[in-house]
């Protein structure tokens, strides 16, 4: 009966945490998803797993001290589990958040999930209860199931939702592309990349459109040439579903001014003078604020629009073909 109070206290506290979160991501949700409440279920299992470990806990270590005790040991123990990256005992404890809200956890690992808790929740009851062939047989069927989620795919391996990294696009201006569970996020991000894309617009080599890193083809690199920037949204939503950090999406165009330039080691150097012309680019290609002892960017700035823009396109050439000796000219005398 302590166990059931305990629980049931857990859950409704659960319950009502759901309930807020579920008003603010109604609100602004544009990809409802599925099976959401297969995780739900999980997560009161996993409540109902840790009033067990407290049941446990208590009949073994009857002090005061012995629950904040227990609670933190539990916290720490999890913390070996879910912080190791990507290892597939991650799955042992419903709390890990490793992987992308775009990703789809098999059903098949939720059930053994729910398996799992089930098993590990009988198991600490009725050593509680001192039931030894119940703690045996429960015992028995945790482990059998513990097996196959330790020994199979970790957390990275996840595939992504088709649905949910479906691209959104603008019906006006330079085109950007969102996938669908970001794209509540559409206008707010329009308002910050499309001006940028503006004014690369027709210079040769700039990046033609800008798309939501979610839905990049699995294995290729952000920094490939393809016309086409790619911005991270993770932890871009406020919880009123607005833009969080302006100056973080603007971020996301650096890696059209960042020179890759490797010598034939493999090993990539950086030239210090090519940084500062890298930074020219950046903060012309973000219109950024000259400074009083900015003045390459004053002079460039000085230069009619067309020269402007012929500079930056010899520095996209430059950078292109690693063209050290270009890249520095190209910042000493804009």
């Amino acid at each position: 009966m302590a166990w059931f109070a305990v629980t049931v206290a857990g859950v409704a506290g659960l319950l009502v945490a759901f309930a807020g979160a579920a008003v603010l991501v109604a609100r602004v949700a544009t990809y409802a998803g599925g099976g959401w409440w297969w995780t739900l279920t999980v997560g009161v299992l996993a409540l109902a797993a840790a009033a067990a470990i407290g049941v446990l806990v208590g009949r073994l270590v009857p002090l005061r001290v012995a629950a904040p005790i227990a609670g933190l040991a539990t916290y720490l123990g999890l913390a070996i589990i879910t912080y190791w990256d990507g290892t597939p005992g991650a799955w042992l404890s419903p709390v890990y958040g490793g992987w992308a809200v775009y990703s789809r956890v098999p059903g098949r690992i939720t059930a053994l999930q729910a398996a799992w808790l089930v098993a590990l929740t009988v198991l600490l009851l009725a050593a509680a209860a001192r039931q030894q062939r119940a703690a045996l047989l429960a015992g028995g069927l945790a482990v059998a199931v513990a097996v196959p989620i330790t020994t199979g795919p970790g957390t990275h391996r996840l595939p992504a939702d088709p649905a949910a990294v479906e691209l959104v696009c603008t019906s006006s201006g330079p085109q950007m592309c969102l996938s669908r569970i970001n794209a509540f996020l559409i206008d707010d991000v329009a308002t910050v990349v499309q001006p940028i894309l503006g004014r690369l617009d027709g210079i040769p080599g700039a990046p033609r459109r800008a798309a939501d890193q979610a839905a990049q083809p699995a294995g290729q690199s952000i920094e490939r040439d393809d016309g086409t920037v790619w911005l991270n949204l993770d932890y871009q939503s406020t919880a009123l579903g607005g833009l969080a950090s302006r100056k973080n999406l603007r971020a996301d165009f650096r890696q059209v001014t960042r020179t890759r330039c490797e010598d034939p080691s493999g090993t990539r150097n950086i030239d210090m003078r090519v940084y500062r012309t890298d930074t020219l680019a950046t903060d012309w290609m973000l219109d950024e604020a000259a400074t009083p002892d900015d003045v390459p960017l004053t002079v460039l700035r000085a230069l009619p629009e067309p020269a402007q823009r012929s500079w930056f396109a010899a520095y996209l050439d430059a950078a292109h073909r690693c063209d050290i000796p270009a890249l520095i000219r190209l910042g000493e005398q804009p």
